[in-house]
């Protein structure tokens, strides 16, 4: 009996999300379009008007270099994050080891002590579980 009337509102649910997820994307297409059309007439406005300053040879050179320093920008900022990301991944995976050894360390010295930590942890979640239902 609880499962129809489940399945019917996460269905209704799931369809509003992907209807939510299509009206976004779409909308976002739109935004994505538009910009890249700024982006493209801002460019030609520049050229035209460096056009006026240096020449058009001048003006395609400059707005050349332009692109090619925020190209530069933007991977020495992707390779500074990739870094930074794999030295805390390289972290986590030491504290990790770190405390294998320390737990396998612990089984070995103390498995008395360990088997009765390991059981109490089993009967807690035992019990929690029970005052949940």
């Amino acid at each position: 009996m609880l499962f129809p009337i489940l399945s019917l509102l996460t269905g209704a649910s799931v369809h509003r999300t992907v209807a939510r997820a299509k009206r976004s994307g779409i909308f976002i297409a739109l935004a994505v379009l538009f910009l890249l059309t700024a982006y493209a007439l801002a460019v030609t406005a520049g050229a035209i008007w460096l056009a006026g300053i240096y020449g058009p040879v001048g003006a395609a050179l400059f707005l050349a270099a332009c692109a090619l320093l925020i190209a530069i920008i933007a991977l020495v900022a992707m390779s500074i994050i990739n870094a930074r990301e794999a030295r805390r991944a390289r972290e986590r995976r030491a504290a990790l080891e770190s405390l294998a050894t320390v737990g396998l360390g612990l089984i070995r010295a103390q498995p008395l002590l360990t088997a009765g930590v390991l059981a109490a942890i089993v009967a807690a979640n035992l019990v929690g579980s029970k005052r949940e239902d």
